[in-house]
């Protein structure tokens, strides 16, 4: 993207990059930045959390459950739509913990096989 292009989008966009995506192309499993925005939005203005829900066509639970996540207290309790998202993605990178895969003819809890011993 050029430079350009990122400040005519600025003052259009009010700061936000344009969403390319329709609504009913994205994830239903994840919230997109553009849903974090909103609950931003709608969050400093008063809302509460069913009314958010209800404007996002999201479960209560959904939102209350990503605003008590990235609600910190060392934020001071105040949402952060980019930082959210962030750690969100940042999570999601992550390999999950897990528990160790069993070596081929091993049975389980026999140990690790030394040469010689018996």
């Amino acid at each position: 993207m050029g430079r350009k292009t990122g400040y005519r989008w600025r003052p259009e966009n009010g700061g936000l990059q344009p969403d390319y995506l329709p609504e009913t192309s994205r994830s239903g499993r994840y919230l997109s930045l553009l849903e974090r925005q909103r609950i931003a939005a709608l969050r400093s203005r008063g809302l509460t959390i069913r009314q958010i829900a209800g404007l996002l066509g999201r479960a209560p639970s959904t939102v209350s459950r990503e605003l008590r996540r990235n609600s910190r207290p060392h934020d001071y309790r105040v949402y952060d739509a980019a930082l959210a998202h962030h750690r969100c993605s940042a999570a999601r990178s992550l390999p999950l913990a897990g528990r160790p895969h069993a070596r081929p003819g091993s049975s389980p809890g026999s140990g690790p096989s030394r040469p010689g011993r018996s």
